[in-house]
């Protein structure tokens, strides 16, 4: 019995230090990265929501927490290379998911910085403390069938009208 208890313990411990991780990564993405010196700097092509500057041990890890976070792999938004398939084009943009992430990069950044960071270094909501990928995801790559039960929550949190108000 405590041995279960001990390895469930473990468990959550372990799930939050993950989660720990992909908030640090994802919270405010245009801001925490550190670029190198240019003697080590990659040149990035097509970088248009992620800074230019970003070092390549950084992007590499923001694209594993993206692809853990939606449960994809690279392919999902990146195409292959017409003379090697075998090799993905990065700087490609004749995907539609690849637009798209960019575009819920952009809407988690402005939702972070409207909602999140005015109230740093006291978040509120308590529970809260930034919106990333797999607030909504939870590791799939349309969230529509998790989030669909969503609206039969909304009139519990909206406060109910008295008869006769408007």
């Amino acid at each position: 019995m405590k041995v279960n208890k001990l390895k469930s313990f473990l468990s959550f411990i372990g799930l939050l230090g993950m989660i720990g991780v992909i908030i640090i990564v994802t919270t405010n993405s245009t801001k925490i990265y550190h670029p190198v010196s240019e003697e080590t700097q990659t040149e990035w092509k097509n970088l248009k929501v992620l800074p230019k500057n970003i070092t390549k041990d950084s992007l590499h890890f923001v694209m594993k927490t993206f692809s853990s976070s939606l449960g994809v792999d690279c392919a999902f938004c990146h195409t292959a290379q017409k003379d090697d398939p075998k090799k993905l084009d990065f700087a490609s943009d004749t995907k539609l998911t690849k637009e798209i992430a960019r575009g819920m990069l952009q809407m988690t950044n402005e939702i972070n910085s409207k909602y999140f960071l005015p109230h740093a270094p006291d978040p509120k909501p308590k529970q809260i403390t930034s919106v990333y990928c797999i607030t909504c995801h939870r590791g799939n790559s349309n969230p529509e069938k998790y989030l669909q039960d969503v609206s039969k929550m909304i009139p519990i949190l909206m406060p109910i009208k008295k008869e006769g108000m408007k």
